[in-house]
């Protein structure tokens, strides 16, 4: 039988506010039960999450920790590595330094050989230069000229003979001339060499004097008691011993060597 709504009561208004009450109680459990799953998903899941992080970092840090030690050691490696480089680099510089200056030290010793051996050579060369100007050298003239006894002063007579011989240089420029002193017997040694020697001396310095000959076409020699020309044992012997003999050489122009003076086949 059907009513109408004038004949429903208040107990089945009750009846049905309280099956929709139950409807919505179960839609809210429902929907209780489907948040709490969704959290616990998410729980579980950001549990699951964050155990995984924590081995991923532990796994890294495992891993990243021998390499940054590593890295340390590499990077102070490299710092020892710079610091020797430099030092090396200095001491590089260093012995560059030293072997510039011991290569310019070198040079310069070379350089100072080769002038001594120019010089050597130059003086080789006019060595033999003399030698051959010498050999075309010939005798021209001679004088002698006395001493008195432990004397080496010129007398007149002396230096009349050696105003005559300088007269007979014609050519100022091509002859030389032989000064040899000599002694007699009387005296020692040693006392004749240097008396001889001093009177040698006394005939170059009157040429060069009073006639202006050079002293280098001059060479003199004293021989003390040696060669004498006379008997030491008489008056008149030592007085002829006590002399200087010089000898007048001219040069050959013609270039020819010439023959033996008679100083040199004595």
């Amino acid at each position: 039988m059907v009513r109408t709504a004038t004949e429903i009561g208040d107990a089945d208004v009750l009846c049905i506010a309280f099956l929709i009450l139950v409807t919505w109680e179960k839609k809210i459990m429902k929907i209780r039960l489907t948040m709490l799953l969704a959290l616990t998903t998410v729980v579980v899941m950001g549990s699951a999450g964050c155990a995984t992080k924590k081995y991923v970092r532990n796994s890294v840090s495992e891993r990243v920790t021998p390499l940054e030690q590593r890295t340390g050691e590499l990077e102070e490696t490299s710092r020892r590595s710079s610091q020797d480089l430099s030092r090396l680099s200095t001491d590089i510089t260093d012995v560059k330094g030293r072997a510039d200056r011991a290569q310019s030290q070198a040079d310069t010793a070379l350089g100072r050989a080769n002038e001594a051996n120019k010089r050597v050579n130059g003086a080789e060369q006019s060595v033999t230069d003399l030698k051959t100007n010498l050999d075309n050298y010939a005798l021209q003239n001679t004088a002698s000229v006395r001493f008195k006894f432990d004397s080496y002063q010129l007398t007149p007579e002396a230096r009349e003979s050696l105003d005559q011989l300088a007269s007979q240089i014609k050519d100022k420029t091509n002859f030389i001339l032989e000064i040899e002193g000599f002694a007699d017997s009387i005296g020692k040694d040693a006392y004749n060499n240097q008396l001889t020697q001093k009177r040698a001396d006394a005939v170059r310095r009157y040429l060069a004097e009073q006639h202006n000959i050079p002293l280098f076409r001059m060479h003199l020699l004293g021989f003390g008691e040696m060669r004498p020309v006379a008997d030491n044992r008489t008056r008149e012997g030592r007085s002829e011993n006590r002399r200087v003999e010089i000898r007048l050489l001219t040069r050959n122009l013609g270039g020819a060597p010439a023959g033996p003076s008679k100083s040199e086949q004595r």
